[in-house]
């Protein structure tokens, strides 16, 4: 597989496993495209316990960089924290990594897009609202890792105000303050707990939700007063037809979005880390919405 790769200059690839569901060289391939790039793009199927082995062998292949998915954003972290590679203050706050650059002096850079990717898509629906996330505050479902993995960009993005909702409160609570230690205002609590138990500032909410409900077809039980102050709401799952979160609020007049944006406008954020250069994200958003579509009409 790895030898398949050895041809050109401009090479990357995503790691998982399981692979054969990434949507990012169906992304990536389109990015390329549209700057006119020779960029190839590849999967690569990695053992459970043999991360590192396969960024070695992918860099002495002269692979420039590569995406990271389930389960490596931790192996990734882990990677290049140590000397003399180096970590974003994204990655190293999310302590997951899903971008790798591999530098020509044989270092790698780990970034973390996900949240990045998250900001410039509710930017991006906020706008058609006359609304920026620095007039918002920011109610999130979930402290796990996907929730961790967008903190630090809420706080570069100048969102005003962070509230952590979980299951868990405590971990709620934990994930708070560390949002606070990079200077983002922020309280945490349970997923029932009013608005009115804070001390919140008066501007407008986005709800996220970073939770795996959606994934069991599960609703987070928000208390009602939450969605009252709303502007917009989001949840990161996705898929052909609207996550079951976002069915349950359609007789609220909220505007709602999955999650397909930020996958797109995370790729886009690896993809400048790489080559500099910024495609069309929304060009590519399209496209993989309608071949997202036209897979589940086959089914």
């Amino acid at each position: 597989m790895l030898n398949a790769l050895i041809h050109q200059a401009d090479r990357y690839v995503v790691i998982g496993k399981p692979i054969a569901h990434s949507k990012s060289p169906f992304i990536h391939s389109n990015f390329a495209a549209q700057l006119g790039l020779p960029l190839q793009y590849e999967s690569v199927l990695a053992p459970l316990d043999g991360f590192a082995q396969t960024v070695a062998a992918l860099q002495a292949a002269g692979v420039k960089g590569a995406n990271v998915t389930v389960p490596f954003k931790l192996d990734a972290f882990a990677l290049a924290s140590a000397s003399p590679n180096s970590l974003t203050p994204a990655a190293e706050f999310a302590q997951a990594a899903n971008t790798l650059k591999f530098n020509a002096n044989g270092t790698v850079l780990a970034d973390n897009t996900d949240g990045g990717g998250l900001c410039r898509d509710l930017n991006r629906q906020l706008n058609t609202l006359g609304l920026h996330l620095e007039q918002c505050q920011v109610l999130m479902i979930g402290a796990g890792g996907a929730a961790s993995g967008c903190v630090a960009a809420f706080q570069q993005a100048g969102v005003q105000h962070l509230t952590v909702l979980n299951r868990t409160v405590d971990k709620a609570r934990q994930l708070a303050q560390r949002a606070e230690a990079i200077d983002l205002p922020a309280a945490g609590g349970g997923l029932d707990t009013p608005p009115s138990h804070f001390d919140l500032p008066g501007t407008p909410v986005v709800i996220v939700n970073a939770s795996s409900s959606s994934l069991k077809g599960d609703v987070p039980a928000l208390h009602p007063d939450w969605y009252e102050r709303a502007v917009l709401v989001y949840d990161m799952m996705y898929a052909a037809e609207p996550t079951a979160f976002i069915r349950s609020l359609s007789k609220l007049d909220l505007p709602c979005s999955d999650g397909l944006g930020m996958l797109v406008f995370q790729a886009q954020l690896a993809f400048e880390v790489w080559t500099g250069q910024s495609p069309n994200a929304l060009e590519t958003l399209t496209k993989v919405r309608q071949a997202l579509l036209a897979k589940a009409k086959q089914q």
